[in-house]
């Protein structure tokens, strides 16, 4: 079985998703990344986001899943514009799969664990080359717009699923979870899927 999971560097609930998407795996489902630019609106040099602002309930939440899963966090004081570490984690997972994972987890981790500028195309740079992927080569087909449609289009099967928010895992047969639900019941309900999706074993002939 597998799922497709939508989701942003910039969504809080992504980055303990990541978490659930591990519960999947351990369930026997193979999760692929895709990317959902959550908010396009975002002016390139960022927002400030204030400590007692109206994400800061958002924060005190995630901090606890956080540290109930084993994630390190401290919340953001800026909000990113995300489209170009976007492209190239796409553009990552298409040409250089083997660096995909590592980049994917790193990427959120400069975010929220660490209070790296994401949209900084130096970081994102090193971020790329610690992943094992050649950084200038990623860097260039970022910089020129090659990596451009390959988001929009993951945006544009997103939409065609009815996916408009993150995270969101689709599985097969159309199974949607969005959000980052609490384990025991995605565990429940994926087990269940699982062992409907799997065949039976052969009876022995006697």
């Amino acid at each position: 079985m597998e799922a497709t999971c939508w989701s942003d560097y910039l969504c809080p609930w992504c980055y303990v998703g990541q978490d659930r998407s591990r519960l999947l795996e351990s369930l026997g489902v193979t999760v692929v990344h895709r990317p959902y630019e959550l908010h396009p609106e975002i002016p390139a040099e960022g927002r400030s986001i204030k400590a007692d602002g109206r994400m800061a309930p958002t924060f005190r939440r995630i901090a606890a899943e956080s540290e109930a899963v084993g994630l390190p966090f401290r919340a953001p004081v800026r909000m990113p514009n995300t489209r170009r570490a976007l492209e190239t984690a796409e553009w990552v997972r298409l040409h250089h799969p083997d660096a995909f994972d590592e980049l994917h987890a790193a990427l959120f981790d400069a975010h929220f664990a660490r209070g790296l500028a994401i949209d900084d195309p130096d970081v994102i740079d090193e971020l790329v080359r610690s992943a094992g992927a050649p950084a200038a080569a990623v860097r260039e087909a970022v910089t020129s717009g090659a990596a451009h449609d390959i988001v929009s289009t993951s945006m544009d099967e997103a939409r065609a699923t009815g996916v408009s928010s993150t995270p969101t895992w689709v599985l097969d047969h159309g199974f949607t979870v969005p959000g980052a639900l609490d384990r025991p019941t995605l565990e429940r309900w994926v087990t269940k899927l699982v062992a409907r999706s799997t065949p039976p074993s052969p009876t022995p002939h006697r």
